[in-house]
């Protein structure tokens, strides 16, 4: 048989498709003709092609996704680069390792947005490389990202690995700014089925604070990834706590 989608990536799946075919309609109001010319409004220029490019790169003292730790406890540099054309977004990450001299790991996607009033929603495919890790297999997902404008910014991501890792993983995230450039937050992990482990494989407790100079913005960070038995994440499947220290600078255009 082949893989099937859990119930739980099913379900926001359908959430999403539906919240897409219930955009409400807008209303144009006439101006009226009793206004002098001076006050009657302008009609808006048509809106034109928006392509926009980003990039920035973070320096980590080791590579952990979901509470684990690919890089051995060593330091990493992950570039970064977005491409966004209207509501859809290209992008590529990647992961080198300092120690290997490598790159071992690139990820690429593709994905589009729309904002709903307080809420945005967004779906993608994701292509997943592994260069110069032996035993590890090229992987595909498809994902979903819901975002609310709300006290604690509330965000869920769910990804659908059909290839490799047969399995989800989602994140779901909570945020606070203090001031304007200091910002707490707090991401909990779960997997179902990934890679055969399903569970709680961590939560991380992370503080931030950006600066920006000229072009440039640097962002220091702190995180704690907390880690406690549960599920397949127990004895020889444990995650071990880990500290995570990384440093992002980002380039405006």
């Amino acid at each position: 048989m082949g893989p099937r989608i859990p119930t739980l990536a099913a379900l926001v799946l359908g959430a999403t498709l539906s919240t897409l075919t219930l955009v409400g309609r807008a209303t144009a109001q006439p101006a009226s003709t009793d206004l002098p010319p001076s006050a009657v409004p302008v009609p808006a220029a048509e809106a034109t092609p928006s392509l926009s490019f980003s990039s920035d790169v973070t320096a980590a003292s080791r590579y952990i996704f979901q509470g684990f730790d690919y890089s051995e406890g060593r330091a990493v540099l992950q570039p970064n680069a977005s491409l966004v054309f209207r509501s859809v977004t290209a992008n590529v990450w990647g992961n080198y390792h300092v120690d290997h001299g490598e790159f071992d790991e690139f990820d690429l996607s593709l994905k589009m947005g729309r904002s709903f009033g307080s809420m945005s929603v967004a779906a993608g495919y994701m292509n997943l490389q592994y260069p110069n890790r032996v035993g590890w297999d090229p992987s595909q997902e498809l994902f979903v990202e819901l975002g609310m404008n709300a006290p604690l910014s509330p965000k869920l991501s769910i990804h659908y690995d059909f290839d490799a890792g047969t399995g989800t993983y989602s994140t779901l995230g909570l945020s606070k700014d203090i001031g304007h450039s200091i910002s707490l937050a707090t991401n909990l992990f779960y997997q179902g089925g990934y890679y055969d482990m399903t569970g709680v494989p961590a939560a991380e407790l992370k503080a931030s604070w950006a600066h920006t100079t000229g072009a440039y913005t640097f962002a220091p960070a702190i995180s704690y990834f907390a880690t406690w038995s549960n599920g397949d994440f127990r004895d020889a499947g444990a995650v071990p706590s880990n500290w995570l220290f990384a440093l992002d600078v980002a380039r405006a255009f």
